[in-house]
């Protein structure tokens, strides 16, 4: 599983340009990475020209780029994208009672394990909004209720509510990072960290100080440079109605994802050293 080999940022993305613009920042890092899509992206999308053309780009780019269906509650979606060949799915039946959730998580198990799709799961509601995904539920995960599901699904992966949340923060948030410490000691399966965007290059370097965690995500940070990229194009005049050029808006935001990007997967590079 390729997961277990190393430490991911999964970046959210869209359409072929925020794609491009991820991948090319990858190549420049030299890393790895995950491109992820929400349930409400993937039902637009081309699904099996997407998946060609992340495996030709980023193979022109030296790299690998893994594919993987975010917070998804509908089955038949997730086996749309289990069989079009993503590299691993997310049921999130977290906000259902703990044995629902496990027999659903098994459910997917049981329809991707055998076509090599990863399964990735959540144990209580993360906080915050994804795309259409509203939990204003607070509260953190259960220990017990993480052995429960643990003990009793074949999940490869999973997250749990640890004080991230998704979306912009309004406040500093409490990770607690003792909810992390103690998985690692119950399990090996590689723990997801969801709500990256918005914490600190410092929060960051501690999440990545923790061996179980595998899987950083990050998007509304993403959208937040595609939104930068058009202001940065406008204050440089390529929005006036004479001599606009699509190709110069473009440019710009490419560059303000890209950045982005590098800016996260730099931090997997640089010493972890916290204190």
């Amino acid at each position: 599983m390729f997961i277990h080999n190393k430490q991911y940022f999964a970046f959210n993305i869209w359409d072929q340009d925020s794609i491009k613009s991820v991948i090319d920042a990858a190549q420049k890092c030299s890393h790895d990475i995950i491109l992820q899509t929400s349930s409400r992206i993937f039902e637009k999308m081309e699904w099996k020209l997407i998946r060609e053309f992340v495996t030709d780009y980023s193979n022109r780019a030296g790299i690998k780029a893994y594919l993987h269906l975010d917070h998804c509650r509908d089955i038949e979606l997730i086996k749309t994208a289990v069989d079009n060949k993503w590299d691993s799915v997310m049921i999130d039946a977290s906000h259902l009672p703990l044995e629902e959730n496990i027999a659903i998580t098994n459910q997917v198990c049981d329809y991707a394990h055998p076509k090599g799709v990863l399964v990735e799961s959540e144990v209580g509601q993360i906080q915050g909004v994804e795309d259409d995904i509203v939990s204003d539920k607070a509260g953190i995960a259960d220990m017990e209720d993480i052995r429960r599901f643990l003990n009793n699904t074949n999940t490869d992966t999973f997250a749990a509510a640890i004080g991230t949340c998704h979306g912009l923060y309004k406040s500093t948030p409490n990770i607690r990072y003792d909810i992390i410490e103690q998985i690692g000691k119950i399990t090996d399966k590689p723990f997801v960290v969801h709500g990256g965007s918005g914490l600190t290059d410092m929060d960051f370097k501690k999440l990545l100080s923790y061996g179980n965690v595998r899987k950083i995500n990050i998007s509304t940070e993403l959208k937040q440079a595609y939104r930068m990229g058009i202001l940065n194009a406008e204050e440089k005049g390529f929005l006036k109605s004479v001599g606009f050029d699509v190709s110069k808006v473009k440019d710009e935001i490419h560059h303000a994802i890209q950045k982005t990007a590098e800016h996260k997967l730099g931090l997997l590079d640089k010493e972890k050293n916290y204190e």
